[in-house]
């Protein structure tokens, strides 16, 4: 019974990952990840920065191409 617990709360956060990846909701942490593991000496902007700095980025060009 436990083994079969195991297999379905792994299933469950692969496809709970796989969900995240998918919608862009790992978005801040990959950010995170990648600002730690290049520039640990820098400040990582925080959520609210990082999810306004991005929608800034897709809104702000005019034509769409940047």
């Amino acid at each position: 019974m436990a083994e079969a617990t195991s297999h379905v709360r792994q299933f469950l956060s692969a496809g709970l990952s796989l969900l995240r990846g998918v919608t862009g909701d790992d978005a801040y942490d990959k950010y995170l990840a990648h600002i730690r593991r290049t520039q640990p000496d820098q400040p990582a902007m925080s959520a609210e920065d990082f999810f306004r700095a991005q929608l800034e980025r897709k809104w702000n060009c005019v034509n769409g191409c940047c």
